[in-house]
């Protein structure tokens, strides 16, 4: 026969707490895994001078996350050839199912309002938002160079357009149809509108975050 306690003021069974133990070992398996990821990461950026070899402790890393990533390698519209942003989608899906086993593992119980907000903030934090801060920093580190241009900073320049070419076209078009505008113009218009947009997105993403997770289904 089963027994009860009570966690939370909320009556759980013997045989859900031992799932919800179980739960609770695999988000931290899950939350371990994320973590030889990052680290991952992070070796493949770093390069010792005169090193032909790839890092052992790299190599070692790869064997065990590579796989896993590699699920996530088609996402073509999110790899450019200096970045690969698929790694933060591959780290989104472990961290929504983490959150979910963490949930359960705390609880007991998940509801779908649960689910749908631990995607919205997992996406936002994983995803979205660097891809807003990049998109920013980018566009700032671009505008110093409007104001401070020399034959030295036409080679950054021309590097930082071919990864924001495409966002400060897509502005224009969307704020200045058909009208010519100077360098300068189009990128303080650019910033200030993914400032904006940024700052208006996380607004409503919090409130669709706080709505979800008061759904009782």
């Amino acid at each position: 026969m089963n027994q009860s306690t009570y966690i939370d003021g909320v009556a759980v069974t013997t045989g859900s707490n031992v799932f919800m133990t179980i739960a609770s070992i695999l988000a931290s398996l899950l939350s371990f895994y994320s973590l030889l990821i990052w680290l991952r990461i992070v070796l493949t950026w770093i390069r010792v001078p005169g090193q032909t070899q790839e890092n052992p402790l790299a190599y070692y890393l790869g064997k065990i996350v590579d796989p896993y990533l590699s699920w996530f390698k088609g996402i073509s519209s999110l790899r450019r050839s200096r970045f690969d942003l698929t790694p933060l989608v591959a780290l989104a899906a472990l961290s929504v199912v983490q959150s979910m086993l963490r949930l359960y593992g705390s609880y007991g119980s998940l509801t779908v309002g649960m689910v749908f907000a631990l995607v919205l903030q997992t996406l936002w934090s994983y995803l979205v938002s660097p891809i807003f801060w990049f998109v920013i920093i980018m566009l700032g580190i671009r505008l110093v160079f409007c104001y401070r241009r020399s034959p030295q900073s036409i080679g950054y320049i021309t590097m930082l357009d071919s990864m924001i070419g495409g966002v400060l076209n897509w502005v224009q078009n969307l704020i200045y149809p058909k009208k010519a505008i100077n360098d300068r113009q189009l990128v303080i218009t650019s910033l200030t509108f993914f400032i904006a947009l940024y700052i208006g997105t996380s607004l409503v993403l919090r409130f669709l975050i706080g709505f979800f997770a008061k759904l009782s289904f």
